[in-house]
């Protein structure tokens, strides 16, 4: 289970979107639901928010949060990288 700790860190991260991105996740690896369907975008938030618990939603969100980090200190490096060559 995500705890607040956690989910406010999560959301600092995603910066507002996550959804799309966790459902790719799941359908990359073949993940249903117990109806053998793709999950939906309002459990993925279910599961975010703590009122559902699944563990491999949790793993995606989870996949997904280092992807986006590691984005973001791409994108953090390359800007120094632009402004200390202009200076």
């Amino acid at each position: 289970m995500i705890t607040e700790l956690e989910k406010k860190e999560l959301k600092s991260i995603f910066q507002g979107h996550y959804t799309e991105d966790v459902l790719k996740v799941l359908n990359n690896k073949s993940i249903l639901n117990r109806n053998g369907e793709p999950h939906n975008a309002q459990y993925i938030r279910m599961v975010f928010q703590g009122v559902r618990q699944n563990s491999d939603i949790e793993a995606a969100i989870w996949q997904v949060a280092i992807n986006k980090k590691q984005e973001l200190e791409l994108q953090k490096l390359q800007k120094q990288k632009v402004l200390t060559k202009n200076s």
